[in-house]
């Protein structure tokens, strides 16, 4: 699993922002390992967190996405920043 601010303020994201959303990293369990907001942008998904720098997956590389019950997830491939693997969020 993966990890999760261009806001001023990196915990806030303004209510009019169509494309930046607080979410929350979890792992196969549910547990949380993390927070950060995660911004839609014309070609890529853009993880913001505290602790790390940017993660970036380019549109191009993900094979498959989706959203259920207040959980997304996607699978990224090898030619992302990540590398392949399997990313949940609570948003």
């Amino acid at each position: 699993m993966g990890s999760c601010c261009s806001c001023p303020d990196k915990d806030t994201v303004p209510d009019n922002h169509r494309n930046k959303f607080k979410v929350i990293n979890v792992d196969d369990d549910g547990n949380e390992l993390g927070s950060g907001i995660m911004e839609l942008t014309d070609t890529e998904l853009i993880l913001y967190t505290r602790k790390r720098d940017s993660v970036k997956w380019h549109y191009l590389c993900l094979r498959r996405y989706g959203y259920d019950s207040n959980l997304f997830s996607f699978e990224s491939g090898r030619r992302c920043q990540t590398g392949q693997g399997i990313f949940a969020f609570k948003c």
